[in-house]
């Protein structure tokens, strides 16, 4: 199996790489057994989204670091039902990595859990006439009040994990007693997923990308919209505005999956 380093060194930002390394990271998910039956359950179970390919870019990212470090700290931002953090915890009791794993959300819904809500096409005809929804829905940050903690146990139940190993920090991203609460803190790995308007992108990216240690990995989700590619969703337009304002000299954009943009900082 290539490594994350292979795909770096050869990756181009055009439309043929980008569409190739989307298929081909795909159908290394359906190769390897337990990445295939983690995110079979994710799609059976519709506890979460993103797409197939990025099983396999997080598989490569914490082998990468397991070659240099017996331990590694990771934070996500906006954990939903627990898709990723729980991913990182199977990763890394499977190649044998001690990860400690912070997860930043509000761990609740945004919008009632009633008829109107639940149905998609009511909620994009509420979109044209309540500009709040417009908004949210074009971010895509419409969320169903649910029981997001119960969906989070199942996730890490299903993989045999401890969901007690993991740091949950209930709150939002941008409330300055949620961020401070991590700020003393050096992580290699922060997965910024959270609210996806731009004004909050980019107080995300202020908070936490700071906190990167370097040669550590800042991921953005939902932030292809102005790169090449027609086989993959392309992700929200605001984040990936605030993408476009990464400081390239801390920053170094070195691979995308689809929407999810990989940075490596600077060392």
């Amino acid at each position: 199996m290539e490594t994350l380093k292979h795909y770096v060194e050869t990756y181009t930002n055009t439309a043929e790489t980008n569409d190739f390394v989307w298929e081909h990271f795909r159908d290394e998910v359906n190769k390897n057994p337990f990445l295939k039956n983690h995110r079979d359950y994710v799609e059976e179970k519709q506890a979460g989204f993103g797409d197939r390919s990025f099983h396999h870019m997080w598989y490569l990212l914490l082998q990468d670091l397991k070659e240099k470090k017996e331990e590694i700290t990771c934070l996500e931002i906006g954990i939903f039902k627990g898709q990723v953090i729980s991913l990182w915890a199977l990763i890394a009791k499977e190649i044998g990595l001690k990860a400690k794993i912070t997860g930043i959300s509000p761990l609740e819904g945004n919008y009632p859990n009633n008829s109107l809500f639940r149905n998609y096409y009511i909620r994009k005809l509420l979109s044209y006439v309540v500009p709040s929804i417009r908004r949210d829905f074009a971010d895509g940050n419409i969320h169903i009040q649910e029981d997001f903690i119960g969906h989070i146990q199942k996730m890490f139940d299903n993989s045999g994990l401890d969901l007690r190993e993991v740091n949950l920090i209930k709150g939002y991203s941008n409330d300055e007693n949620i961020s401070s609460q991590v700020q003393n803190q050096k992580f290699d790995i922060v997965y910024i997923d959270g609210d996806h308007s731009y004004k909050v992108c980019k107080e995300d990216l202020d908070n936490y990308a700071k906190i990167i240690k370097p040669n550590g990995y800042l991921v953005m989700d939902d932030a292809s919209n102005f790169n090449p590619g027609t086989k993959f969703f392309k992700g929200i337009v605001e984040v990936s505005k605030a993408c476009e304002e990464i400081d390239a000299t801390i920053f170094k954009n070195i691979l995308n999956v689809g929407h999810n943009r990989i940075y490596q900082r600077v060392g």
